[in-house]
């Protein structure tokens, strides 16, 4: 969808020039899926509404997903060398440059929300909201919390799904209930379970594709497997990881046709995602 890249090209334009600056267009536009604005966008679009008026509430997701990238690629949490295919932000720069980075995308997502003209007060108040507790200490954060107390230990398939939905579901179901929100759409709870199935299972592939894949294929450093932490894989095996991933893929399927979004467009995203290699 070029019009989310054209998008974040425009608001790193309006920073001042500065290694800040630098280090937030090498991440934020270092060739990232866009899944969690594509998803919310498409939603809007599979109903029927022009997402491209609203696209600043869907870009604040994907700015704070970066920011979270940035941050858990730190040495001080996956000492990660590779994202996308190139080196991490604190490798390319330094280490407080990238710090400072994921904080001011972090910081400016919320403002991106409120300067847009076409979302109503309340509208705002309430993607605030669903941003701010699906990203922060009771979400995404917490999730990396969990993420790290889980090295060298001994978890449960249980443990491992909640740190997925913390880790990465809860960014996805943001941005469909922030679509729902937009929807004036009272049955938010829908949207939430769809964006739980849709992250679990893209961080089983996840699991998956680390396993099976090198880290040239992969597209980021092993980490999970460098810093022993549990993988699907790892608790399950190969097999019944995938096995388990197809219950999970009938699950979200039934969902799929529950909400009337068979055969529309962010039916066909949904599929791509199901259907990556990297």
């Amino acid at each position: 969808m070029p019009t989310i890249e054209n998008r974040l090209k425009a608001y790193i334009e309006t920073l001042p020039e500065s290694k800040l600056k630098a280090a937030m267009a090498y991440a934020l536009l270092g060739g990232g899926k866009r899944i969690r604005p594509m998803l919310g966008m498409t939603l809007l679009e599979s109903k029927g509404v022009d997402p491209t008026p609203y696209i600043e509430a869907f870009l604040a997701v994907e700015m704070i997903h970066t920011y979270s990238l940035i941050h858990d690629d730190l040495p001080a949490m996956d000492d990660d060398t590779l994202r996308r295919g190139k080196p991490t932000v604190h490798i390319a720069f330094d280490e407080a440059i990238a710090i400072l980075a994921g904080d001011a995308l972090l910081t400016d997502s919320f403002r991106l929300v409120t300067q847009n003209k076409y979302l109503s007060t309340l509208q705002k108040v309430e993607i605030i909201d669903i941003i701010s507790s699906k990203a922060g200490s009771t979400g995404m954060v917490f999730g990396q919390i969990k993420d790290i107390e889980s090295e060298d230990k001994m978890v449960t398939i249980e443990d491992l799904n909640l740190m997925y939905e913390l880790k990465t579901a809860n960014l996805i179901q943001a941005s469909l209930m922030i679509a729902g929100v937009i929807l004036s759409d009272h049955d938010i709870k829908s949207y939430e379970d769809l964006g739980y199935y849709i992250g679990l299972i893209f961080q089983i592939q996840d699991d998956i594709l680390e396993y099976t894949l090198s880290p040239e294929e992969f597209g980021k450093s092993k980490s999970d497997d460098i810093r022993n932490k549990p993988t699907y894989v790892s608790l399950l095996g190969l097999d019944k990881a995938n096995q388990v991933l197809n219950t999970y893929v009938d699950t979200l399927n039934t969902l799929i046709e529950s909400l009337y979004i068979k055969d529309t467009v962010i039916h066909t995203q949904i599929k791509l995602l199901l259907n990556r290699r990297k």
